[in-house]
């Protein structure tokens, strides 16, 4: 029997792509108004050269993606030739441009009446490798847990992931479902590690796994059916 249902974000909540376009546009614009040396470089490949070289040297920064984007733009603004002082402040409220639009996200039709309805029988919780803001986003309210890649300094599909939703709600792994688009990410490793699990297939793909028979659903309003049925 089903006690708790844990979920993905990105793509499972909402979708992510329009969201990070958005959020990336208004912070280079931000930026080329304000630091246009820097600005030149944000579309090349020296972005991605600085942090391949901050990941080398820090490999925990692929779990901790707000401060691999700060870090970034202290060597982008460095490498434009602004003082160290001057890149600090750039990369600090660059990121705040770019953390409020990242959380300005347009939920899937039905997430949050879904949420409500599960909320009365089933504890709820996230579990993701992003690092979106549920207070800030206006759902945090649903949720009775909530891990990130930062806060566990982890990414699924390692399993650290998913044991700290049991050991937060002291259930078995099998009386946990988890929730999300990925089928490696989300489905495979959460049924690995011994939980049910629903992939939520918005984007109605073709399952890519032939090994694994997944319960499948399209629309949130089908989701608290599909939960019913383990």
């Amino acid at each position: 029997m089903i006690k708790a249902i844990s979920f993905d974000l990105d793509d499972t909540l909402w979708p992510i792509m329009p969201t990070i376009l958005n959020a990336e546009r208004k912070t280079n614009s931000w930026i080329k108004d304000n630091y246009p040396g820097a600005a030149s470089l944000i579309n090349t490949k020296d972005i991605f050269a600085i942090r391949d070289k901050l990941v080398s040297k820090n490999p925990n920064l692929v779990n901790q993606l707000s401060e691999l984007r700060r870090l970034s733009f202290v060597e982008l603004g460095l490498l434009a030739g602004y003082s160290r002082e001057g890149a600090e402040t750039m990369a600090i409220e660059s990121f705040k441009i770019f953390f409020t639009a990242r959380n300005e996200v347009k939920l899937y039709e039905g997430v949050e009446e879904t949420l409500e309805e599960l909320k009365k029988e089933y504890s709820l919780g996230v579990i993701t490798n992003g690092n979106a803001d549920l207070e800030k986003i206006g759902i945090d309210h649903y949720f009775n847990f909530s891990f990130s890649s930062s806060d566990l300094n982890a990414s699924k599909p390692d399993p650290v992931m998913f044991e700290a939703a049991t050991k937060h709600t002291g259930l078995d792994a099998h009386e946990i479902c988890h929730v999300g688009d990925h089928p490696i990410n989300d489905v495979k490793a959460s049924l690995d590690f011994g939980m049910k699990s629903i992939w939520y297939n918005g984007n109605k793909s073709e399952w890519p796994l032939s090994d694994i028979q997944v319960l499948e659903v399209k629309y949130w309003s089908d989701l608290k059916e599909a939960v019913q049925t383990f």
